[in-house]
């Protein structure tokens, strides 16, 4: 008789998405707040040493930048 308790998986981390904000600068993924909201960091911010505290929510970018967000073709960007 097997009496293990199912652990639920951690999922697959997110790949990193690059977007540009209405006023030109450019932001990647950076995993999700504990409500959902995606979280960002400038671009070329090592995410592996970015605290969480210092990604900036969505909702904050869109304020402060002025507009949405729109996804950045990598290929044609580079």
């Amino acid at each position: 008789m097997n009496h293990r308790t199912q652990l639920p998986t951690e999922p697959e981390p997110e790949a990193s998405r690059l977007v540009q904000a209405a006023n030109g600068s450019r932001w990647r993924t950076a995993g999700r707040a504990s409500n959902g909201e995606q979280l960002y960091v400038l671009d070329g911010t090592p995410l592996d040493t970015c605290p969480m505290w210092v990604r900036a929510r969505e909702s904050e970018l869109v304020d402060i930048t002025g507009g949405p967000l729109t996804a950045v073709d990598e290929g044609a960007a580079a």
